[in-house]
């Protein structure tokens, strides 16, 4: 079958959620997503306005998305990438990088001037970002605090 890459809606939600579950719990991640976290996590990204989704489907199942948020600062209207992951038994063959490619080109589109978005600084995750033309920004640090 083959692998059709376009925008996506919210009714993708539930099978960007199964996604989410499966490819963070793998390496580098490791993080124990569960279904109802990350519904409600694809909830705050799918009705956020102005969100760009884009998703790489086959007989109409998701097998990999990425999730772009408008954010306006002093330098222009950028698209923050809060969300890109492929089911794992998808990993290694393109379908990121196309993915990430696509939603650069739909954020072109809709007048975005650049991109950004938190990973790893290092491993995998940070070399895929560089390979696709990502930076680090040495001037700015997660700074992170328990508020329970």
């Amino acid at each position: 079958m083959p692998v059709i890459f376009q925008r996506i809606h919210e009714d993708h939600a539930s099978q960007a959620a199964k996604i989410i579950v499966e490819a963070y719990r793998a390496p580098p991640w490791n993080e124990a997503w569960t279904l109802d976290g990350a519904m409600a996590r694809m909830g705050e990204l799918s009705t956020t306005p102005g969100w760009l989704g884009v998703g790489a489907l086959t007989d109409g199942a998701l097998l990999g998305f990425a999730v772009g948020l408008p954010h306006t600062s002093a330098t222009g209207r950028g698209l923050y990438i809060p969300e890109i992951a492929v089911h794992p038994d998808h990993q290694g063959k393109g379908i990121g990088k196309r993915l990430l490619q696509l939603l650069e080109d739909e954020a072109r589109e809709a007048g975005f001037s650049g991109a950004w978005l938190l990973s790893q600084s290092r491993g995998t995750a940070a070399e895929y970002y560089k390979g696709s033309g990502y930076r680090q920004v040495s001037k700015l640090k997660v700074y992170t605090k328990p508020i329970r």
